[in-house]
């Protein structure tokens, strides 16, 4: 099995600013400062959100709880699974999905949802290589919502268990890169109209399920902090900052404890196009002693851009660039340079087309390898829905690593097909 590290962020500084993030782009932008805007917290956002629920597709309804239950079945070549510059293996894979959604409105102020997939992995000419258990897909997640005054409380356990080695991008030569992530934890929005203010702790825990990455298992104690002020009807910012202590089982890897903070500032140029642009400072120490024999500190700035276009009602565009460091596999750390680009096309009534493109530069700060690496690729997707139920689906993706050592570079193809029906 393997795990799924995010192609532009590591997977704590993810998880542990994913919470406030999309709070912070979620936020509506106030007319003007003077002006009460609807509030985020209380009453009335529970009372909308109540509303919404009852908008939501359902195939049961079991009292107040509405359920949506889906299946999807999958078939995707893949012309290397093991990620290798010489003797790639090939492989036909089929992959079963079950989905559950539910939400339970348990008083007016209050909001149970539960978001489940889960999947197995079939590999027929390299059986050795099937799941080991069921995945349980990212996204994944137990969240209740609770609106108190100007506030909005969410106790959330986001959880998933992957095995697919290809988003991580030291890894060269794997097939099952096998892991358990689970976050637990709150987050609480505090809206004072001229102000919304973001608090989040969360508990992280990385469990391998393969005994070649088992010195990867750790731990981490994750906390948040934004501030957002609306400076005029269309431009708003801030402040964002984050504290990460991460330790592991074992002492191959060093423990470190990560600081980030810095401004950050959105606009709505048009009413079609948005702009996101943070930047600060990141601070990445490390204990020492481990045997990965990497004592580097991470001391860099970081920088990210998000624009949001929508060029038409059919076609919709996000592009994102950035610098930062992310913890690494087989060093203390990454230090990443990344672009990305991602577009929907819905231009064919029922038919749903979106790209995507990508390009990485990573140097490691040391360690089993000390690459230095680029990775881009991209994926085109199609989606067509056939009846009322039923979902067809065709990709393909294409992902290549270039790397300074010796055999470490890899091409990938992968073409898929499957159906999606919903009870």
């Amino acid at each position: 099995m393997s795990k799924h590290f995010s192609l532009h962020k590591s997977a704590l500084l993810q998880t542990a600013l994913s919470g406030f993030f999309s709070l912070l782009l979620l936020t509506p932008i106030c007319r003007a400062q003077d002006v009460v805007r609807p509030s985020l917290a209380g009453e009335a956002a529970a009372e909308a959100r109540r509303q919404s629920i009852e908008q939501i597709p359902y195939n049961l309804l079991a009292g107040p709880v509405r359920f949506l239950f889906s299946i999807t079945t999958g078939i995707e070549y893949n012309d290397n699974i093991n990620l290798a510059e010489t003797n790639q293996q090939e492989d036909i894979i089929i992959r079963p999905q079950f989905n559950i959604d539910a939400i339970w409105p348990v008083t007016q102020l209050n909001t149970l949802k539960l978001d489940l997939g889960l999947g197995y992995a079939f590999y027929l000419d390299h059986p050795n290589a099937n799941t080991n258990g069921v995945l349980i897909q990212p996204g994944s997640q137990l969240s209740f919502d609770i609106f108190v005054m100007d506030w909005r409380i969410n106790l959330h356990d986001r959880f998933s268990l992957q095995q697919d080695p290809v988003a991580q991008l030291q890894l060269s030569n794997v097939v099952d890169y096998g892991r358990f992530e689970n976050t637990a934890g709150i987050s609480m929005l505090w809206d004072l109209n001229k102000a919304v203010l973001t608090f989040g702790y969360d508990h992280y825990t990385y469990i391998s399920t393969t005994d070649t990455f088992s010195y990867l298992d750790r731990n981490a104690e994750e906390l948040s902090f934004s501030a957002y002020f609306a400076f005029t009807s269309t431009t708003g910012g801030g402040v964002e900052t984050s504290a990460v202590y991460n330790y592991y089982d074992q002492h191959f890897l060093n423990n470190s404890i990560t600081y980030s903070a810095g401004p950050f500032v959105e606009t709505q140029l048009t009413n079609y196009l948005k702009l996101r642009v943070s930047a600060g400072y990141q601070l990445v120490n490390f204990d020492g002693g481990g045997a990965v024999f990497d004592a580097s500190d991470s001391n860099d700035f970081y920088a990210n851009i998000l624009i949001s276009h929508r060029i038409n009602a059919a076609i919709f565009q996000t592009l994102s660039a950035g610098h930062e460091s992310q913890l690494g596999v087989n060093s203390n750390f990454v230090a990443l340079n990344y672009v990305r680009h991602t577009a929907t096309w819905n231009v064919i009534n029922r038919t749903l087309l979106t790209t995507e493109l990508f390009y990485e530069d990573g140097d490691d700060s040391g360690g089993i390898f000390s690459e230095h690496i680029q990775r881009y690729g991209g994926a085109v997707a199609l989606g067509y829905q056939i009846a009322k139920h039923v979902t067809l689906g065709l990709r393909y993706q294409y992902t290549q690593k270039q790397s300074d050592q010796l055999l470490r570079d890899y091409k990938q193809n992968r073409v898929s097909v499957d159906a999606t029906y919903s009870f």
